[in-house]
């Protein structure tokens, strides 16, 4: 009985140390982790000086769109869509160049341009450059502190849209929309529409949900005729 008691109380006794290691070793392959992470994340950050795009690299082209890519700049944007209302599809890129995170100043009156190219698809698969604007996307840091403004771009029968926003402390969004002119053969601002958000601080169901604060649409009744390659989205007239 005496033999029996004794061998149950050192069973006991290495399964609870076994467990015990065994924990050990769980909580010391964590705080490598954990390691590794604070090291990557730091020597990445380490490469960031200024700014940080929201928007990654395309490096996966076509051949024939690759064509439009200036050296020491990048893709950051591509749609496909009908721009010009014929059967071949079209495509609209933004560009920027590679070193913007460091080198624009919007804060200096210095910002590094993000090229809008409009791309219309030929017969032969390859595409053929209708107009460039340097002023139809805002820079990397036009959203201060916020960072990066630009969300992207949308295509849909002869329109498209420039669309930015920002969120946070402060948010904000606004739409920039174009419109093809088959007589003139070409895209002329259609509508813009800027909204600023602020926390709903009611007692409601919605409390502390973002409310529009500010919500301003204007049309071609507002800003006149303007073609695409005017456009100039850092002056308060759009041109």
């Amino acid at each position: 009985m005496k033999n029996t008691a004794f061998l149950l109380l050192v069973s006991l006794i290495l399964i609870s140390c076994n467990k015990t290691t065994k924990e050990k070793v769980i909580d010391k392959s964590k705080t490598n982790t954990d390691t590794l992470t604070i090291n990557k994340t730091k020597k990445t950050n380490d490469t960031i000086q200024k700014h940080q795009t929201f928007n990654d690299t395309i490096d996966d082209l076509n051949e024939n769109l690759k064509l439009f890519v200036p050296k020491d700049y990048s893709v950051i944007s591509i749609e496909s869509g009908n721009l010009n209302l014929d059967e071949f599809t079209d495509a609209i890129l933004v560009i920027r160049k590679n070193s913007e995170e460091t080198t624009s100043n919007m804060d200096g009156g210095k910002p590094d341009k993000r090229p809008l190219l409009i791309l219309l698809g030929q017969k032969d698969g390859t595409y053929k450059l209708a107009y460039k604007n340097d002023n139809a996307v805002y820079c990397i840091d036009c959203g201060g502190l916020f960072g990066d403004p630009f969300t992207g771009i949308a295509i849909k029968n002869g329109y498209f849209s420039v669309e930015h926003g920002v969120s946070g402390g402060h948010h904000w969004e606004d739409i920039i929309t174009f419109k093809y002119n088959k007589a003139k053969d070409n895209w002329f601002l259609y509508k813009t529409h800027y909204v600023n958000y602020k926390l709903n601080d009611g007692n409601d169901e919605n409390a502390d949900a973002l409310v529009a604060d500010y919500d301003k649409l204007q049309t071609v009744k507002d800003f006149g005729e303007i073609p695409f390659q005017k456009f100039n989205i850092y002056n308060e007239k759009g041109y």
